[in-house]
């Protein structure tokens, strides 16, 4: 395993990964996880720089989570490895609080 990541987990209770460098399908996106080390998502979608990945297979209305806090809903089902962004979530807007709520 190459040890050198390409990815940012920002809370280990995270569903993505933000990319730090543009990637490709097939290559591996590589974050560190705190007190489990380097783990790898092998990337299934063209991921643009700064972009998210998914961490796990997310289904359609679960709740997404960056930040350790949700981030919006998953509008359609997202695979392991897949681009995470407005076209597949829809976020909170007015009323974080009451999205959270809603979306335990």
């Amino acid at each position: 395993m190459n040890e050198k990541i390409n990815a940012i987990l920002v809370d280990p209770l995270d569903d993505v990964a933000t990319a730090i460098t543009g990637l490709r399908p097939g290559e591996a996106g590589r974050y560190d996880k705190p007190n489990e080390g380097i783990k790898e998502v092998a990337i299934r979608q063209e991921i643009p720089q700064y972009h998210k990945f998914a961490l796990r297979a997310i289904g359609k209305g679960e709740a997404v989570r960056k930040y350790g806090e949700i981030i919006g809903v998953a509008t359609q089902d997202i695979g392991r490895g897949c681009h995470v962004h407005e076209h597949n979530i829809a976020s909170p807007v007015g009323n974080p609080d009451k999205a959270r709520e809603e979306w335990k």
